[in-house]
């Protein structure tokens, strides 16, 4: 059975409700009006309908200017699970309904982890935050890695992990968890993060470049996240630069893995110091921050690989700029910061290469959400696909109810 046109013109409505006051975190009820372009009589009762069910409710009246009390969504009616992971970690986080953090936990990965190893942790990481919900679990967002198949759940290639193709992400979590869930690409979930109360907050048109175990790019354009043909927007990674070594791949350059991997390489064919021996001696468990920190000790060999690297990120960033002329470029990950001789040169390489007439507007900007924005994002998606406000979903989820409702009936 499908929804009459009626209710989902109310259901639309309603959700733009609950959606905008999400984003904005409170709203008074003439603004809510006016930015939705709404009557104000019918706005009343739109709003005394989702406060009675819970959904909304006033704050304290002397808080407000207009002496109307403003509305805040209900944080008690329920929780949303957001989980992003990469080559060389997971992270989840535990928002409640109005998508304040209740809790989150990173955990490492091995460099030799195995497949299966990478999901049962992210499983056992997962099923750990959702044991600490005490109000209805509404949903869980998976932020994978790699070529991610969306609509299927699945990630269909992640170079940077052992063995990582055709994994059925959803399927997987569906045989623990018996709540709605989705898979989302990890970098756009980070955007989205950043879009809705990051850096990216009130801009309509920005990239976010996210530089960490792998690259990854989100893409805003008009306050909306970009996809691509089969969501297959943003691989960056996959950007070719023409170097004294040959054609490489961006991730192989600038990566936090890329980068670890080439410094390794280059120390093996040069003389041994302290420095380069404790590094050879750990290989496997080498990070970007133990070659800083043999660089900064007065190598002057991987000092001249940080060089690089900021480098090729400014390079990397002045292309976009030039190909999107975004009003901002938001830097994500660990990779631009990790020291300050990259940060440096990535910004005068930048500035080098990118167009005059598109520098005059657009800038370099760091995220504001930390290491935690990929499993924020996730989380907060789970708000806006539990409340859609466009029809095809709507009609897709009345489908899914009644088919479930049938189920149920015949069992």
């Amino acid at each position: 059975m499908h929804p009459r046109p009626r209710e989902t013109k109310l259901a639309i409505k309603k959700n733009g409700i609950l959606n905008e006051v999400f984003r904005s975190g409170s709203c008074q009820r003439f603004d809510l009006a006016q930015r939705l372009n709404i009557n104000a009589t019918m706005m009343g009762n739109y709003i005394e309908d989702l406060i009675a069910t819970g959904l909304l409710v006033e704050g304290d009246p002397a808080a407000s200017s207009r002496g109307r009390a403003p509305l805040h969504l209900n944080p008690q009616h329920g929780c949303f699970l957001g989980l992003d992971f990469e080559a060389l970690r997971g992270r989840a986080v535990l928002s409640d309904f109005s998508g304040e953090v209740l809790g989150q936990k990173e955990v490492s990965f091995r460099s030799d982890i195995s497949r299966e190893g990478v999901l049962n942790r992210i499983l056992k990481l997962a099923k750990e935050l959702a044991g600490r919900a005490d109000r209805p679990l509404l949903s869980i967002g998976i932020a994978a890695p790699g070529q991610v198949d969306c609509e299927s759940g699945r990630v269909l290639h992640y170079r940077l992990l052992t063995d990582f193709d055709q994994v059925p992400l959803r399927d997987r979590f569906e045989k623990v968890f018996d709540t709605p869930l989705f898979v989302e690409d990890n970098i756009r979930a980070l955007a989205y993060g950043e879009l809705l109360r990051g850096s990216g907050k009130g801009s309509r048109n920005f990239l976010c470049l996210a530089v960490r175990s792998g690259i990854g790019l989100g893409i805003v354009i008009d306050g909306k996240l970009y996809s691509g043909s089969n969501s297959m927007a943003g691989e960056v990674g996959y950007l070719v630069f023409n170097t004294t070594q040959g054609p490489q791949l961006a991730t192989d350059l600038v990566s936090a893995k890329g980068f670890v991997d080439s410094a390794l390489k280059l120390i093996k064919t040069q003389k041994i110091t302290t420095g380069r021996k404790e590094l050879l001696e750990k290989e496997k468990d080498v990070t970007l921050a133990d070659i800083v920190s043999v660089a900064e000790a007065g190598d002057d060999v991987l000092l001249e690989q940080l060089k690089q690297l900021g480098n090729h990120l400014g390079m990397l960033a002045a292309n976009l700029a030039n190909l999107f002329a975004p009003e901002k470029i938001i830097l994500a990950g660990e990779v631009p910061n990790c020291s300050l001789v990259v940060r440096q040169q990535m910004e005068r390489t930048f500035r080098q290469y990118t167009l005059p007439q598109i520098l005059a507007t657009v800038y370099l900007e760091d995220g504001s959400l930390g290491g935690f924005a990929g499993a924020l994002g996730a989380a907060w998606m789970g708000f806006a696909r539990t409340f859609p406000v466009d029809e095809e979903t709507l009609v897709q989820q009345a489908k899914e109810k009644q088919q479930a409702k049938h189920f149920t009936s015949k069992v």
